[in-house]
């Protein structure tokens, strides 16, 4: 039976991931110009890639019979609506490090949860993946010869 412990730092950790920058702007409206056009093309697969990160903490919360809590999203998102994609970029970059950091400092405390080591791990990998993806949207693309 895993430590109840463990099983509040995955569901904060559904939270935190769920409750992301990158879901919040995944719902609302935002606009790109088409000169970010990839941004606008790559931005759903990010959205995705989280959701399948909160469905797999869910699914290991239920075989635990943890009652899940999925939380809400920070007011503060509320007035992020209508503005361009590119510009929430830097944002989102800088929520998904608070997520990163969230999910650093559970892996190091879930040690002794085999099961949830290894799904902290997986997902941090993950996110830092997103992470480093998202900036490199941010740089300029060099003009074709």
């Amino acid at each position: 039976m895993a430590n109840v412990q463990h099983n509040a730092k995955l569901n904060q950790l559904l939270i935190d991931v769920g409750r992301s920058l990158l879901q919040y702007v995944g719902h609302c409206s935002s606009w790109s110009s088409r000169s970010d056009a990839s941004l606008e093309l790559e931005f759903p697969r990010f959205v995705e890639i989280q959701k399948q990160h909160v469905a797999s903490l869910a699914s290991v919360l239920t075989e635990r019979r943890w009652s899940i809590d999925f939380g809400g999203f920070p007011a503060t998102y509320t007035d992020l609506h209508f503005l361009s994609l590119k510009y929430l970029l830097k944002l989102i970059i800088e929520n998904q490090q608070a997520v990163i950091a969230e999910l650093e400092e559970a892996a190091h405390t879930s040690v002794d949860d085999h099961e949830a080591a290894t799904l902290i791990e997986a997902i941090l990998a993950s996110e830092r993946k997103i992470t480093e993806q998202l900036r490199s949207l941010l740089k300029p693309k060099a003009a074709a010869v």
